[in-house]
């Protein structure tokens, strides 16, 4: 009997060392990881110093390289680097070891320890990635200042670098001022109309960032009077260019089809006899004006609300450079 006894005795003990020696190992894995609710509202578990970060979109490329150091990051969007809608310069984004799109495959086999994408992305992916155990920290689609910082932020948290994204919002809002006490000798009643185009349609159109960012560089968006609901077709038009009658037009420069070029569809614009009216034709005012500007999704806001401002007032930058 006393056998039994201490037989048991031992074996429950042992059972209760590795039950707590377990609990103790979960704490510990626990402890180090952080949650960090993404925008979507989604909780993420991530490393307390992710080193193996992959980024899906060219915004979150932008402003995840202003905050970490080139070697936590493993992978970046295929546009990252392209000058037409990528402000990340070529070099940089060329040592970054591999470009990343959709592949689902292809991100796994990376092992990232953070992959940041966004509300744009398809959820199918992003429902894979994690069901698969990887940690996806999904970013807002900005469509006004507010929520441009509030996705610099997020992405900081992401990464756990919040003193860099404070350091950089608050870059933003001193540049803004800067670029607002140039921009507030307009008067409201000289504001001039710009109008941006796609080599598909019409750009801008109400509730869109780049309406927001033609209106905080004191510039009437000719789009912003159309409520069109969002999404990458819903373009408007040129048939409206008349009704518009834009001061400048902002043009196409990112080739994304074969045929787009820049200098024929200028040369359509102008051209055609129903557009000949239109106040940018008749003045000559067919500004190219890259798609970084016109599609910004980072902390550069600030650079596409300048060049808004020196392409349609480039008067009043004469003698700033």
């Amino acid at each position: 009997m006393a056998f039994f006894e201490r037989f048991f005795l031992i074996f429950f003990s042992s059972i209760s060392l590795f039950i707590l020696s377990a609990c103790g190992m979960i704490s510990n894995e626990s402890s180090s990881n952080r949650v960090v609710v993404d925008d979507s509202g989604q909780s993420v578990s991530l490393p307390a110093h992710p080193s193996r970060i992959i980024s899906l979109t060219y915004g979150t490329d932008e402003i995840l390289l202003d905050l970490v150091e080139e070697d936590r990051v493993i992978g970046i969007s295929k546009y990252s680097g392209n000058p037409d809608i990528s402000f990340l310069p070529a070099e940089s984004a060329e040592r970054i070891p591999h470009r990343v799109g959709n592949d689902v495959e292809q991100i796994m086999a990376l092992k990232p320890d953070l992959v940041i994408s966004s509300t744009a992305m398809p959820a199918d992916v992003i429902h894979v990635l994690r069901s698969s155990g990887v940690p996806v920290y999904v970013s807002l689609v900005a469509s006004n200042w507010d929520e441009m910082e509030k996705k610099v932020m997020g992405v900081a948290r992401a990464v756990n670098e919040e003193e860099k994204g404070h350091a950089m919002v608050s870059s933003m809002r001193q540049k803004r001022e800067d670029l607002e006490k140039k921009l507030s000798e307009i008067p409201k009643d000289q504001e001039r109309t710009a109008l941006g185009l796609s080599f598909r349609g019409i750009l801008g159109k109400k509730g869109t960032l780049f309406s927001e960012v033609l209106a905080m560089a004191h510039v009437k968006d000719g789009a912003a009077r159309y409520d069109v609901p969002k999404g990458t077709n819903a373009y408007l038009s040129l048939e409206i260019l008349p009704e518009i009658n834009p001061d400048v037009i902002l043009l196409p420069v990112w080739k994304v089809k074969a045929g787009d070029d820049e200098k024929a569809f200028a040369r359509e614009i102008m051209e055609n006899p129903a557009y000949r009216d239109v106040k940018a034709v008749k003045n000559g005012r067919l500004i190219p004006f890259p798609e970084k500007y016109k599609y910004v999704m980072s902390q550069h806001i600030t650079d596409a609300i300048e060049a808004s401002a020196r392409a349609v007032y480039p008067e009043l930058f004469e003698n700033a450079d």
